[in-house]
Order: C-alpha cells, then structure tokens, then sequence
C-alpha cells in the first residue's frame, strides 16, 4: 500500500470508505474489515480506480451487489470498488420493432427488468428476480426457466486494464454458467447493449408472476450466495446433496439448507472458514457416493 492512500485520495474525488466492514454489503453477511470501499459513479471514476490499484500493485476486485460472493472473514488490505451503488446509467436505442438497453454493469436485473415490463419489451422476465447486477449475470450467463442473459447480449463493452474495447456477443464465449469474462478476471465490465423485442404487456406479467412464485417457493430466506455449486450432468447439485445426507449439515453458524441442498445459509455470525469447511465436505463427499467433482458457482475471495 505504500504510496496508493495518497494517491488515491488526490486522484480519486468519488465516495469513498476506508476500513470498512464489506459484510453488510454482500448477501452471504460474511466477510472482514477492508481498507478501502469505492463506490464509482461513471467508467471514468471506476477506470482510474483500477489504473491506480494496479499502478501501486495494491489488490483489488470489483464487485456488483454482492449476490454470488464469499468474501474471506480475516481483513483485505486493499481496495473494493462497489459497482451496485451507483454504477447505474441506463439509455435506450429503437430498432425497428426492437430497443437496444444500453446499461451500465451496476444496474441490477430487478431494475433492468422494471424497466422493460414499463415499456412492453420481452426478454429480462424469468432473469429480473436473479439477484445481482448485469455486470453479475454476465460473468456466470445467469439462467432461469431456460432464458439465459447471454441470449440477449448484443455487445460488452470492456475495460483491460490498457484500454476500452467491445466485445460481440460470440466473443463473450457464453455457455452454461460461464463466460469469457470469468475466464479473463482482468476484463472488466463497463457496459452492455441488451436487445430486447415488443412483447404483449400480460404476457410479460404472466412470466414475471412465474419467475416471482418459484424463487419465492424453492430458495430459502436466510443471507446466502445463491446456489454455491454448477448443476453437473448427472443431476441437478442440489439433488446430489440431498441424496448423499448433506441437508442440515452444520458448521459454526452455517449450515446447509433444508429446503434446497445448493444453498448454504448463514444463520447469524458465520465465518468464510465456517462455508468453506462445508463446500469442501460437499465435495468429497459427493465425489465419493457418485464420482462426480462438484464445480463452485459462487465466487471466492479473500480466502
């Protein structure tokens, strides 16, 4: 960190935190102290945030809401850029019967989503109640009731580190829960240009009321990060759990759910070691009743 806090607080004019604790700003609740929290409101801010974390060789990671993370308990000496604050320029672009979004990475898929049940356009219903930003969503290739968010990407426009560059949809590479961004940490979402089509205003209610009765009758209520592992070939993750005996495994203050063996739960003040401990449990245990290497889907930092 030598040099990096007076440079950062001479270049940098945006809302910043320092020692702060990044638990409450993550879904999971868990996580320690960090140096320093930024909240960039424009690709500027958020670009010279990362040319000068990588100047001064001081760690990094830029995050959205939160949704899919485990951040490590012990303290981060370094530098958290927030994107699900402020991150949120939203505009639009009519194409014949289409409208191009063109987005910011901090706006979340709930509020991409609102907007285009506002203006009839179909495409972001089963995806609007993901929780998570649609820098996020990228990153995995969000899923819900078949509806990928890939599908809908037009162009991904990127921050490497050097320089701006777009992507087109073929070269984000999107296949099930992954990307070329989760490929290549160092590419950056700044924007994306979502195509979306007209589509009867019931019959976006109709899908929207569908994606809101599932999430709300099969994932639990309690802090978690979502599903913690890829759905193998063999079976869904959360079926492989349950068959092995897992639900209800408990260590510290987390456990595994009850009501879907894929999430794991933070029921108070558990530890990252508390989750880790049962993600590699999970692991060897379903490795050894059926052969098959459980893939993390969430994203684990700090540990």
């Amino acid at each position: 960190m030598d040099g990096f806090d007076e440079l950062l607080k001479k270049k940098y004019a945006g809302e910043l935190q320092e020692n702060v604790l990044i638990a409450p700003y993550l879904t999971f609740r868990i996580g320690g102290v960090c140096r320093y929290l930024a909240f960039p409101e424009d690709e500027e801010e958020l670009m010279l945030l990362i040319s000068l974390a990588k100047y001064k060789q001081v760690p990094f990671y830029v995050i959205g809401k939160g949704s899919n993370i485990l951040f490590g308990s012990r303290e981060f000496n370094g530098l958290v850029i927030y994107l699900g604050t402020r991150f949120k320029r939203l505009s639009f672009l009519s194409e014949g019967e289409d409208t191009i979004f063109k987005s910011s990475a901090g706006k979340t898929l709930w509020e991409l989503g609102e907007e285009a049940s506002r203006r009839s356009l179909g495409g972001l219903e089963f995806l609007s109640y993901i929780p998570g930003t649609l820098g996020g969503a990228l990153v995995t290739n969000a899923e819900a009731h078949g509806a990928s968010i890939g599908d809908l990407v037009e162009e991904v426009v990127i921050f490497d580190g050097e320089g701006v560059r777009s992507l087109s949809n073929p070269e984000c590479e999107f296949s099930y829960r992954t990307s070329i961004f989760e490929k290549k940490r160092s590419y950056v979402i700044l924007r994306v240009l979502l195509r979306l089509k007209n589509r009867p205003d019931r019959i976006i209610a109709a899908n929207r009321d569908t994606a809101k009765a599932f999430r709300m009758d099969h994932q639990p209520k309690k802090p978690s990060a979502g599903s913690i592992f890829k759905n193998p070939k063999l079976a869904p993750a959360g079926l492989l759990i349950d068959r092995a005996g897992l639900k209800g495994l408990t260590r510290g203050d987390a456990c595994i759910s009850m009501e879907h063996g894929n999430f794991i739960l933070n029921n108070g003040k558990a530890s990252s070691d508390d989750v880790l401990w049962l993600i590699h449990t999970v692991r060897r245990k379903i490795f050894h009743d059926f052969a098959v290497i459980l893939e993390p889907e969430i994203k684990i930092l700090n540990c």
